[in-house]
């Protein structure tokens, strides 16, 4: 072969072998890149604040965070002693507002519900003059008072779940027992009146063990869970705010059992929720009921392996429509717990396996908060073994949402968010109003404009425009 062909063969193989050689150190760079995007970006959960041991404030069991007007985290632990209310700036910093007594009430389970007064309303299920529990009460500053004592009569007994602030204007929450312990009762307290009535008393054949606060349905009633039901392994409930059942849903016990937690009602319409137990290997599992009460599983949890079981807490349904949650047993770490995704048709995820220095046992479900990520509570671990409040950032965008998201034209809404200041307008399903005032950043009201229809809220601030997480149901 002649030599200038032969160099040039070997010239064109150099620059080959050179390009092969950029083109394989790129392919290298761009996943060593892809692989760093997905350390950083599997790195959501943040241990935002471990409760030290000091005073009450230790020991968060089932708790749901609550969002307060001024955008703090509002909620209650049991502690070694009678437990307390804390709240918690998205920064990490604590406050414990008040700890509990015997004469007050105590083991302040499940968390906090906002009311239209700016108030939080809770439940101890003890304490009080017959030790079975009080409904309560405090302001953010932490001055309590006392609604209900149960008596453990009619009125039932251990309230271990906060009550729900309904549209009506009322509160319906749920004690674990009734009289003599037998039977779960469902109550109405109407602030407005300051009465407190038993609306509903389960027998013990039918259900009792009710732990999981109550919700309000698009259709204005309350859906529960509980334990029992005529099979003994669980049941779901629906009644109206006049006490009447209609319906009720009972599980088998050869398969997934126990629901221990809210549902919640997405924006496809159907409800979802989880049990925590089940027979043989089944760890729980997560489920979707229709309006008319049919029951589908959608993922079913093994206590085999390390994957997570037994989501003792509910689901939240996050603004990108997805469900999230947690196990409180299961993971890599530890037995201690995981964090989960799932989608309304079933594809679930695992997020995320808990090191005892961020938490263990996470019970309660998560809030999804104005500034979108998600918050949570460990009932045990962190950095000081008492517990903990973690935070799970998905890449998700601040939004608005309501105190209560339903209301009349004419009506004053209550919307809490970020960014209010100098907000320029709000709109009902794309109708302005004409009247909203900013009380400040974080919190805001506005009347439902005539011509507003059911749909999202979106307010304009100088930033941007914030959209609210859930439709406002516009009523007669």
């Amino acid at each position: 072969m002649p030599s200038h062909q032969l160099s040039t063969i070997n010239s064109q193989r150099n620059r080959s072998s050179a390009l092969s050689s950029s083109y394989g150190l790129a392919i290298l760079i761009v996943i060593s890149l892809l692989m760093c995007a997905t350390q950083i970006s599997a790195q959501t959960v943040t241990d935002l604040y471990s409760f030290t041991g000091n005073g009450n404030s230790q020991y968060p069991y089932f708790v749901t965070p609550a969002q307060g007007r001024n955008g703090e985290i509002y909620g209650t632990t049991i502690s070694l002693a009678y437990g307390s209310v804390f709240s918690l700036e998205t920064t990490g910093a604590e406050t414990s507002l008040l700890g509990f007594d015997s004469a007050d009430g105590y083991n302040p389970f499940a968390g906090l519900t906002l009311g239209t007064d700016g108030n939080f309303y809770g439940t101890t299920a003890g304490g009080g003059s017959a030790g079975l529990g009080i409904l309560f009460k405090i302001t953010p500053e932490g001055a309590l008072t006392t609604l209900h004592d149960f008596l453990g009569e009619s009125d039932g007994s251990l309230p271990r779940a906060a009550p729900l602030a309904a549209s009506d204007g009322n509160y319906y929450g749920t004690t674990e027992s009734g009289s003599n312990y037998m039977g779960a009762t469902v109550y109405k307290y109407a602030p407005s009146s300051n009465t407190f009535t038993t609306i509903y008393g389960f027998s013990e054949a039918t259900d009792y063990e009710i732990v999981a606060p109550l919700i309000e349905g698009t259709n204005g009633n309350l859906y529960g869970t509980g334990g029992g039901g005529t099979s003994g392994c669980g049941a779901i409930f629906e009644m109206t705010k006049s006490g009447v059942l209609v319906m009720q849903y009972n599980f088998s016990c050869t398969g997934a059992t126990e629901p221990s937690a809210p549902l919640v009602h997405a924006s496809d319409g159907n409800f979802y929720g989880t049990t925590y137990a089940g027979s043989g290997s089944i760890g729980g599992s997560v489920f979707r009921m229709t309006p008319q009460g049919r029951v589908t599983s959608l993922h079913t949890f093994t206590t085999s392996g390390t994957a997570g079981w037994g989501p003792e807490g509910g689901l939240v349904q996050g603004t990108d429509g997805n469900l999230y949650g947690s196990t409180r047993q299961g993971g890599n770490k530890g037995d201690i717990g995981t964090l989960f995704q799932i989608t309304t048709s079933g594809v679930y995820t695992e997020l995320y396996s808990f090191p005892k220095s961020v938490g263990e046992y996470p019970s309660g479900s998560l809030l999804q908060h104005t500034n979108g990520l998600f918050y949570g509570t460990a009932y045990e671990g962190g950095a000081h073994g008492y517990g903990a409040v973690y935070s799970l950032d998905m890449g998700l965008g601040p939004f608005v949402t309501f105190v209560r998201p339903g209301g009349t034209v004419g009506g004053t809404v209550q919307i809490l968010g970020q960014g209010f200041t100098g907000a320029t307008a709000v709109t009902f399903n794309g109708v302005e109003a004409t009247t909203f005032t900013v009380i400040s950043d974080t919190f805001m009201t506005a009347v439902v404009p005539a011509g507003a229809t059911t749909g999202s809220v979106v307010v304009t601030t100088p930033t941007g425009t914030l959209t609210s997480n859930v439709n406002f149901r516009v009523t007669e």
